[in-house]
């Protein structure tokens, strides 16, 4: 039977009686730290509400959440709450997922009981969710409404509910002033002016044109320009939310969970990405049924499943190149990307520090070139590193000086320390199970002194979920791998 630890049903207790007069008590907002289950210290809470009201069947709850993580919000459910009927919005068909807003059993009750969309899709259909009366909205990663100006922030903030729940490790993490949409979502009456919150608790220096006299500048300006560069009376901001906020770190509740936890995260393929992953598969299915009658050679249909699940990872091509005059057929990744998308949404909800680790020496140049674009530091080991590189990426991420570690398995899955991080990021995992382990263990080792969060991106109707740790090589198992299950 699943518990929750004593640190989240902490948690939870607070969540049903956080004592913030303004509001009834019906808004809460959980800060934990990444890795310590805020997702089902969420769901959990939404049962206890439901409970509380005698509504199970009949209230209908809300979850916005990023795209990458729609998959996992599912499962938690079904885990946790199996009895309540999940309806995930369908990125290729969002009538699909408003037609189910409206539908009814034969009792007269909803049809669905939780929705879970994404944050982009909101403004899109904020007038059809808008019709629904909510019991209770979740929003995960609640800093996509820090910008109150944005389209997708207006539709969110227009949406009726009776409790509101925002989980954010990160909420506050840029701009202090960025704060205040979060909190005026949670609490429209305590913190009900931006410009008040503004000029209150943001810390502000002004820079003069010509040579600055500000404090510490010393700079010459081309024109006047006021910096922010701090919050004012946090204690007040803190008060004011009262025991409707919630944060704990790894350290403060380390003794409560294990030390290595395993995640996975279920994305679904862009739909790009899509169309090529089942062409391959089908001519792989081809390919087997014109050899089944020949033994098994394991290191080729080894090099077949690992072709294939790199089209799981990223939109790939065959493309014709000749090696010693010889014509060669060679993989090449590209963009999009579903699986990069989730390394990047995950990135974005935490400041720690974070190892991406990956088979395929494409996909984490890939990511590479996503995070020079977004102005991440990072580090790359490939097998193309070269040796003073790859100590000197390696150095900077350990004092702290680069933020994200991306490395292919083979090259930096043995013999390198990463105690920095306390998450690690699979794109897809090594036929071999002791590989995976070693490269786990980079990070969970002698000098970590915090839990270890393993994520592992699975992409959702591909031989991700299928395979097996331990490879059988008969041919029925490789048709069966190669159509994988729906769902």
């Amino acid at each position: 039977m699943l518990k929750l630890y004593d640190f989240q049903e902490a948690c939870v207790r607070q969540g049903m009686n956080p004592r913030h007069p303004e509001t009834d008590d019906r808004s809460f907002l959980i800060g934990d730290d990444m890795g310590l289950g805020k997702t089902v210290e969420a769901i959990t809470l939404d049962q206890m509400k439901r409970k509380k009201h005698n509504c199970s069947y009949s209230a209908q709850t809300l979850v916005v959440t990023q795209t990458s993580v729609m998959g996992a919000w599912e499962s938690h459910y079904k885990e946790w709450a199996p009895w309540l009927k999940v309806k995930v919005i369908n990125r290729k068909n969002r009538n699909e997922f408003v037609a189910a807003l409206k539908a009814r059993n034969g009792r007269g009750l909803p049809e669905y009981h939780v929705f879970v969309c994404h944050w982009q899709v909101l403004r899109f259909i904020a007038e059809d969710i808008n019709l629904v009366n909510w019991f209770h909205i979740i929003g995960d990663e609640i800093h996509n409404i820090k910008n109150r100006k944005a389209q997708q922030t207006q539709a969110f903030k227009k949406l009726k509910t009776y409790y509101k729940t925002g989980l954010s490790g990160t909420w506050a993490d840029n701009r202090p002033d960025d704060a205040w949409s979060v909190l005026n979502w949670l609490w429209p009456k305590t913190f009900s002016s931006y410009w008040g919150f503004f000029n209150h608790h943001v810390l502000q220096k002004k820079h003069n044109e010509g040579y600055c006299l500000a404090d510490e500048c010393g700079k010459s300006h081309k024109r006047p320009f006021t910096e922010i560069v701090g919050v004012h009376d946090q204690q007040l901001i803190h008060s004011r939310m009262g025991w409707g906020y919630i944060r704990r770190t790894k350290e403060e509740v380390w003794k409560d969970i294990p030390e290595k936890t395993y995640e996975d995260r279920v994305v679904e393929l862009d739909p790009k990405q899509r169309r090529t992953y089942d062409m391959m598969a089908k001519d792989m299915l081809a390919w087997v049924g014109a050899h089944e009658d020949q033994p098994v050679a394991a290191p080729a249909v080894i090099s077949q499943l690992v072709r294939l699940q790199q089209f799981a990872v990223a939109y790939g091509k065959m493309e014709l190149v000749y090696k010693n005059g010889a014509p060669l057929h060679q993989l090449v990744l590209d963009e999009p990307s579903s699986k990069l998308d989730a390394v990047m949404d995950i990135i974005g909800a935490t400041n720690e520090q974070i190892v991406v680790f990956g088979q395929s020496k494409q996909a984490i140049n890939l990511l590479a070139a996503r995070l020079e674009k977004a102005g991440v530091s990072f580090g790359v080991l490939t097998g193309d590193t070269k040796q003073a590189d790859r100590d000197q990426y390696i150095e900077k991420f350990q004092s702290g000086r680069l933020r994200v570690f991306c490395s292919t398995i083979k090259a930096g899955g043995v013999g390198i320390t990463l105690t920095a991080a306390t998450i690690c990021v699979f794109l897809d995992r090594a036929w071999s199970p002791s590989a995976n382990r070693q490269a786990e263990d980079r990070l969970h080792r002698l000098g970590q002194k915090n839990a270890v969060l393993i994520l592992t991106l699975v992409a959702r109707e591909t031989i991700d979920r299928q395979r097996n740790d331990k490879i059988e090589m008969k041919w029925t198992w490789l048709k069966s791998i190669l159509t994988p299950q729906k769902g």
